[in-house]
């Protein structure tokens, strides 16, 4: 056993049912080892999002919901229209593309409904808390009845991010790394919505492919970050249909990764390089920092 075993957790999978995630992967505190809760899965039909009353809460801590698509042709395009409600007033926004929204501790929001879907999407929640709870908020059906969009320059409009996938070329982290995965990169800062994160979203398509402007040397964070990886295929996101390599700690412990993972690093911890080595169908890497982001620091084995 390698003394960072621990560090590279293969996922789980549940199905909650109609309405609710499909293929759901639930990462509580116990499994992050941080103060965070960690949700996705796939939304597989329209209707309601949910289960009943179908009514807005509230918590007492900041959540990220994101929305997006797993076509890696084109990661922006979501394939689905959701209706959401967001704040006291309720403004009713629509999501039509890769959306990420920060919903900041008290803010009222939900409910939601996918009004049209053309193909199947993933939703992942942050929730920035050692356990999830929520309050519900009393509202009658009559409320969101016949309620017109939000405007441009609604209250809220702020708290949604809607996130462009960029093609990620060769060069992109310098002249030290050359690698191309063929794969675009969607980053979301959420410093505009009142709480400080960062999600980056990344397709791979070829390999092999390094990570990092310096990508044969290991770096340290001072906050934590959670490397997900996750498939595309949404019949069936179980398998990863992939390999990707990392080193952890100042031995550079090599672990692989050949299934839908999650790879956990501590404030402090060095990791990298990190390299996918095999890529059978596109794949995703989601790095979480539900605490925002700093510059690396270089460190030396």
């Amino acid at each position: 056993m390698g003394k960072y075993d621990d560090y590279v957790r293969p996922l789980t999978f549940v199905d909650d049912g109609y309405g609710s995630l499909r293929q759901k992967v639930t990462m509580d505190s116990d499994f992050l080892g941080i103060d965070a809760v960690i949700e996705y899965g796939t939304l597989w039909c329209a209707g309601k999002i949910g289960s009943e009353p179908h009514i807005p809460h509230k918590h007492d801590f900041n959540q990220i919901l994101y929305f997006f698509s797993a076509n890696p042709d084109d990661m922006s395009d979501l394939g689905a229209e959701i209706e959401l409600y967001l704040g006291e007033e309720n403004e009713k926004y629509m999501v039509n593309c890769s959306t990420a929204v920060g919903i900041p501790a008290g803010m009222p929001h939900m409910p939601a409904e996918i009004r049209k879907m053309d193909n199947r999407i993933m939703c992942m929640t942050v929730s920035v808390a050692k356990q999830y709870s929520e309050t519900p908020i009393e509202a009658t059906k009559a409320r969101f009845q016949n309620k017109p969009l939000a405007g441009f320059d609604a209250k809220y409009r702020k708290q949604f991010i809607q996130v462009p996938f960029i093609r990620k070329g060769p060069w992109s982290y310098g002249e030290l790394n050359p690698d191309d995965s063929g794969g675009a990169l969607g980053v979301i800062n959420g410093r505009d919505t009142g709480f400080d994160f960062i999600i980056m979203c990344e397709t791979l398509k070829k390999a092999p492919y390094r990570f990092g402007p310096i990508p044969d040397k290991p770096h340290v964070h001072k906050n934590p970050e959670i490397l997900i990886f996750m498939g595309t295929v949404l019949n069936d996101i179980t398998q990863l249909h992939g390999e990707a390599e990392i080193a952890l700690g100042k031995e550079m412990e090599l672990h692989t990764i050949t299934r839908p993972t999650a790879v956990l690093v501590p404030g402090g911890l060095p990791h990298n390089p990190l390299t996918i080595t095999k890529v059978d169908r596109p794949f995703i890497m989601t790095d979480v920092r539900p605490y925002g982001m700093e510059a690396p620091s270089r460190t030396t084995p």
